[in-house]
């Protein structure tokens, strides 16, 4: 039963006015002209005007009030997204090795003449190598991925269909890449356009910490031995998405490594980097667009330092003082750090809980503006003060330019470490800047809140656990299951996978990250476990006869095909995977193999199962924590007699 908002607006003009009418009498029985002509029924009128235009605004609810429910919620209407792109450098003369600090300043111009500024995220480090070629190493061969490395629409896997223990990609190089710098810049476009994104993080921290375990070494071109390479920093969290990767000069005294090269390198010249899986884990083998020099991401927003901010209006008399404003050159505001004659004061949602003397503003993003206290709430600053800001603006729509537009570094005249200038250097898109989003208004966030409302973010149920446990930030949950037996919770987590992944298995680091997220959001006394599927492995043979019109390479595989569609982990069964702890029926298996094209009938089928099944007279049992995987098929596949006459 919902509750019963009062009207609290409930009289009109011509009501408020006639009541007051009729109360005269009470008051002065002297009173005896009710005409609007008499001044004592013009100021009464006056008076019922202004009693209805308060009692009206009873019944409104404005975006203030709004934001104040917003906030007691621990919410705030989102910020302007700020778009993304890549950006290429082309060094010329002096400036390889030299390096393009984060946040070098960029100026967009677009079709339309408009313009808007970018930052670069993160420093790159310029070099005069190029990749030439890319190649992956592993238990199943080696696999040149050069070509597709370098093509538009082409994807590769960086170590393979299934990343094992020393499987290594290897980067050949046309000149040495530290030959004019003890760093060395890679970026990494992963390829994520089949696959679904992780679960976003509330807070905005990552939650995922990969178990995978990676190498990185450099091939010394005099004696042929790999050094260890450091990894300043890793934007990519183990090739679990895209971002670039810092790499240091390898140092001679370091230990090395073997000389070997199992890479076809006729043109002996390739300087050779490598990256070798030392811990495997991955649930989605890496997927690999392009690995490149000489780029970096840059974000659509810009930084100010040291603005003085300018007030709003005039102060008519030196003592009116509150509730000042200052006003941004620039809007909508992202971060700001404000001063008052060289002390910081601090940002505040509101004043509602600040004192006279509490230092304090309110900053309007979108307005790009500050607001300080009326001495009561909030100190009042000093009539003379400077207000001086260091802030960072942008974001919005107006930021995803096309790929089209043309770029250039706003100071080209700053000098890249003695080594010539930015305009040195060419900057060019490798793809239009994506992802700006206006900030979020005050009815957007509420309707978000109250779907939000509807989400269970506290465990308690079984069905608290399975939603709570799939939106892990940072990873992606496809499936879940919860079982509870003697006052313990367990959790079944399985990843999302390719569809050519057999048995997708979780790492260390993916049921950590999802034990994490439950154990915050959990009852205190329950005990949590989560663990991987017990994947039961299924060894089918199948007798039958195939149709005549297809070949015989084909039936073996298809065969396959059907049994593998049907019981997958993820997209088997009804489409949405093989429910946990359902039986297999060996009836259906089989309607399912003889439904296919190939098959003209199924004469006999044999299941065998390994890893915890019970079989009973054709039906294959397995625990709620199970499911199934396919290990081999084996098909005794007669084909169908073509009668006389060439009739099927």
């Amino acid at each position: 039963m919902g509750l019963d908002v009062p009207e609290l607006a409930d009289r009109e003009y011509e009501e408020i006015l006639e009541e007051a009418q009729k109360l005269i009498p009470a008051y002065s029985d002297e009173w005896t002209d009710f005409n609007p002509h008499d001044p004592g029924i013009t100021i009464l009128e006056v008076l019922a005007w202004l009693t209805e235009t308060y009692v009206y605004q009873l019944d409104r609810v404005t975006d203030d009030h709004r934001e104040k429910y917003l906030r007691l919620m621990g919410e705030n209407p989102r910020p302007p997204g700020q778009a993304t792109t890549r950006v290429a450098f082309t060094p010329q003369g002096d400036t390889a090795g030299c390096r393009v600090p984060a946040g070098t300043k960029l100026t967009v111009t677009d079709t339309t003449g408009e313009t808007c500024r970018f930052e670069t995220d993160h420093d790159t480090a310029l070099t005069a190598a190029a990749i030439r070629r890319v190649v992956t190493v592993g238990e199943a061969g080696q696999t040149d991925n050069s070509h597709a490395n370098r093509t538009d629409e082409m994807y590769y896997r960086a170590f393979g269909d299934d990343p094992s223990v020393r499987d290594t990609l290897y980067l050949g190089f046309d000149a040495d890449p530290f030959g004019a710098s003890d760093r060395l810049t890679l970026m990494i476009d992963y390829h994520d356009e089949d696959i679904p994104d992780p679960a976003p993080s509330r807070t905005g921290d990552p939650s995922f910490d990969p178990s995978v375990e990676l190498a990185w070494e450099h091939r010394r071109k005099r004696d042929g031995a790999w050094v260890g390479l450091d990894v300043r920093r890793d934007g990519t969290n183990a090739f679990y998405e895209g971002g670039h990767i810092e790499l240091s000069r390898p140092d001679d005294r370091e230990q090395t490594r073997g000389t070997e090269l199992p890479v076809d390198d006729a043109p002996s010249e390739h300087h050779w980097i490598r990256c070798r899986l030392v811990r495997p884990g991955y649930e989605i083998p890496p997927q690999i667009d392009a690995i490149e020099t000489n780029a970096a991401s840059a974000s659509h927003r810009a930084s100010v330092s040291g603005e003085r901010l300018e007030q709003v209006g005039t102060l008519d008399e030196p003592t009116a003082l509150d509730g000042q404003t200052f006003a941004f050159e620039h809007s909508p505001i992202l971060s700001a750090r404000v001063t008052v004659d060289g002390e910081r004061w601090t940002e505040v949602p509101d004043f509602d809980a600040s004192g006279p003397d509490d230092e304090q503003y309110v900053l309007d993003r979108d307005d790009g503006s500050v607001l300080f206290g009326d001495g009561i709430n909030g100190k009042v600053p000093p009539s003379d003060a400077t207000v001086v800001a260091d802030y960072v603006y942008g974001g919005g729509d107006e930021g995803n330019v096309p790929q089209s537009a043309q770029w250039r570094f706003t100071d080209g005249t700053t000098s890249l470490d003695g080594a010539g200038t930015l305009d040195d250097i060419t900057v060019s898109p490798t793809r239009p800047a994506t992802g700006g989003t206006d900030g979020e208004s005050v009815e957007a966030a509420l309707k978000r809140v109250r779907r939000d409302l509807r989400t269970p973010h506290r465990a308690v149920t079984t069905n608290d656990y399975r939603a709570i446990a799939s939106r892990t930030p940072g990873v992606r949950v496809d499936r879940t299951n919860v079982v509870v037996a003697d006052e313990q919770i367990t959790v079944v987590a399985v990843p999302y996978a390719p569809p050519d992944v057999p048995k997708p298995e979780p790492s260390e680091g993916f049921l950590r990250a999802v034990k994490r997220y439950l154990d915050e959001r959990k009852v205190l006394a329950d005990r949590v476990r989560v663990i991987a599927p017990r994947y039961v492995g299924l060894e089918v043979t199948v007798t039958g006869r195939t149709r005549s019109q297809y070949t015989d390479e084909g039936h073996e595989a298809a065969v396959r095909a059907a049994v593998e569609e049907y019981v997958h982990p993820l997209n088997g069964f009804d489409g949405n995977g093989w429910p946990f702890g359902r039986p297999l029926f060996d009836a259906e298996l089989r309607d399912q193999i003889a439904g296919h094209d190939v098959i003209d009938r199924v004469s006999d089928i044999d299941i065998s199962a390994h890893g915890g099944a019970v079989i009973d007279d054709g039906v294959v049992r397995i625990d709620e924590m199970s499911l199934f995987y396919v290990e081999e098929v084996i098909t005794d596949l007669a084909e169908r007699a073509t009668p006389s006459g060439g009739g099927v």
